[in-house]
């Protein structure tokens, strides 16, 4: 655990100086929050900057969080790396940007995995972590913050996308693991990279388009570039958060369950935020000019029949029949089905999970 400071008020101070009885002084652990988007995104104020507030406020002070937004420690894509050598305590860490370090939390982001709803899926994601996907994370010397999930995964092109036909042969930018695969099936060239490299690929025509949220095609500004949407909802994205393991290891019970309980709000808020950001990302697009192509149901069909052997596939690659990969995919459609029949009230009002750290 890296070093605390001993803060103590000038009064305190001064009547220490007098000879009298000093005030107990205040233990300060420093927090390292490191984010890979700006501090004027909505996702740093609507998530990150409240999560920090949340540890001070909940460790009563116990914790002062020093708050890098935009890339300023490291890139997104090396989130585990600076977690887990302390260069952040708490960042990014996103297993689609290591992909040969995980295995069954690509499962996650298998076509139709997960529910609709933004807030089931955090509640989604959380239970089958604490059951099957926390050693896999905790290899990387880290410990979950929060678990979060980008909506569904659509495509923006510099030209028009019509149908599945318009797809073959463009280079498309993907994030690595399942978004690969995905481009891939559906006819594409799978161009891997950071989000944080893509615009100016877009831009500089070096892909054609890029497979993304639609939300974060608004915040990373790709509509300046692309002006061809086509809304597919292939898969959602795994998005979890981590803290760096020996930090976590060597604060108190106390701050421990603090870091808990602002971890499960952060990833209600990130779900919020999604909610929010996906209704004004069309209506942004709309007003820019962007075309937006809905996939027909027949094309639906088309896409569901190229991208379901990836489940049987994901099983298969695991262990096959009667390993844990076959549990986890049963157990993950089961979920889905529990949390898709229930609204979003009553899953916030569920007791958090427990077993996440």
């Amino acid at each position: 655990m890296k070093a605390t400071r001993i803060k103590t008020a000038g009064m305190a101070l001064a009547v220490a100086l007098a000879g009298m009885a000093p005030v107990a002084a205040q233990a300060e652990t420093e927090v390292i929050l490191s984010y890979n988007q700006p501090a004027t995104s909505a996702a740093w104020q609507e998530v990150m900057e409240p999560y920090a507030a949340r540890l001070e406020s909940l460790s009563e002070g116990e914790f002062d969080v020093a708050r890098y937004p935009g890339e300023v420690l490291h890139p997104v894509a090396d989130g585990f790396r600076a977690a887990a050598t302390g260069i952040t305590d708490i960042t990014s860490a996103w297993p689609l940007y290591q992909a040969s370090s995980f295995s069954l939390f690509h499962g996650l982001q298998l076509p139709g995995a997960m529910p609709d709803s933004d807030i089931a899926t955090v509640r989604v994601m959380d239970e089958l972590y604490a059951t099957y996907l926390r050693d896999e994370y905790e290899r990387m010397r880290v410990k979950l913050a929060f678990n979060a999930s980008t909506p569904s995964y659509d495509i923006l092109a510099s030209q028009p996308i019509n149908s599945l036909e318009d797809l073959h042969g463009l280079r498309i930018r993907a994030g690595g693991s399942t978004a690969t695969e995905i481009v891939e099936r559906l006819g594409g060239i799978p161009v891997t990279m950071a989000i944080t490299d893509a615009y100016t690929a877009f831009q500089q025509g070096v892909v054609d388009g890029i497979i993304l949220a639609s939300a974060d095609m608004v915040a990373y500004r790709m509509y300046e570039v692309g002006k061809h949407y086509y809304q597919m909802n292939a898969a959602r994205i795994a998005i979890p958060h981590a803290i760096n393991a020996a930090f976590y290891d060597g604060l108190s019970p106390e701050l421990q369950a603090v870091v808990a309980e602002a971890g499960n709000q952060a990833g209600y808020d990130y779900a919020r935020m999604y909610m929010g950001l996906t209704q004004s990302a069309i209506e942004r697009m709309t007003e820019e000019g962007v075309t937006i192509v809905q996939a027909s149901e027949e094309e639906q069909a088309r896409i569901a029949e190229l991208l379901n052997p990836m489940w049987e596939g994901f099983v298969a690659e695991n262990g096959g029949e009667g390993s844990v990969a076959a549990a986890f995919v049963n157990d993950m459609r089961e979920l889905r089905d529990k949390y898709e029949g229930m609204s979003d009230e009553e899953i916030l009002a569920l007791p958090p999970v427990e077993g996440l750290r």
